[in-house]
């Protein structure tokens, strides 16, 4: 089970009970648990429809940040630069 995080926002609020109804939310860690095919749905569902309305977002799934939505090149892992 992968756990995937997003600021709150309505349209992948409502994705998210489309895409992947059986996701499970895990209070203590304010994140959801998915499958791993119910995460590609929801990347790609999510990528689609805020490009199309000319937003974007971040959605953390595990360790890694996907750059999603009305962005060049989106969506894209977004590379962490790392404190010296």
């Amino acid at each position: 089970m992968a756990s995937v995080r997003f600021a709150w926002n309505p349209v992948l609020v409502e994705l998210r009970r489309q895409v992947c109804p059986n996701a499970r939310w895990q209070k203590s860690s304010r994140q959801w648990l998915m499958r791993d095919d119910e995460v590609r749905s929801f990347l790609q569902a999510a990528q689609t429809v805020l490009e199309y309305r000319r937003s974007q977002t971040e959605i953390r799934v595990d360790d890694v940040t996907w750059v999603m939505g009305f962005v060049q090149g989106a969506p894209y892992r977004l590379t962490e630069v790392a404190a010296a």
